[in-house]
């Protein structure tokens, strides 16, 4: 299975044998977006005050941030819970971690890498927030290629 959290949506496709089941994506709203959304949210509920986006961002890429630890602790309580909401969406469409491997590119890839609880051995993340435009480049370089043009 090959998830692709990006800012608004999480993408979810089937691959078996190295080819992607077409029947089998999904668009699932539920982008790294919303999770900012609810942590901001979060801090202006129980604190009454607003952190700016780019301290959000910056501890959901590496999981710190120069921050006291009651803000802290409201950004990572609000981002294990959204990865945990990741991985139940994975598995209302049929994600089992015993029976396949799941492969998570874009954005989304930080949060769960920093936040998550998940097998090291049976999920692969891409941090690279450019992998999925750099697949799409690949394959129509690859299609360009086979229509007999040159790159």
């Amino acid at each position: 299975m090959l998830a692709d959290i990006g800012n608004g949506t999480m993408n979810v496709m089937y691959i078996n044998e190295c080819r992607p089941l077409e029947k089998k994506c999904f668009t699932e709203k539920y982008g790294t977006n919303q999770c900012i959304l609810q942590i901001r949210e979060n801090i202006m509920r129980q604190f009454g005050t607003k952190v700016d986006d780019t301290v959000i961002e910056r501890f959901i890429r590496t999981g710190k941030a120069d921050i006291s630890e009651k803000y802290a602790k409201v950004i990572r309580d609000t981002v294990t819970e959204y990865v945990k909401g990741i991985f139940r969406i994975l598995r209302e469409h049929e994600y089992d971690s015993e029976l396949m491997r799941l492969y998570i590119v874009g954005g989304g890839g930080c949060m769960i890498k920093n936040f998550g609880e998940y097998d090291t051995n049976r999920v692969i993340i891409n941090t690279d927030i450019c992998a999925t435009a750099k697949g799409y480049e690949y394959l129509a370089e690859l299609k360009f290629r086979r229509k007999g043009g040159a790159v």
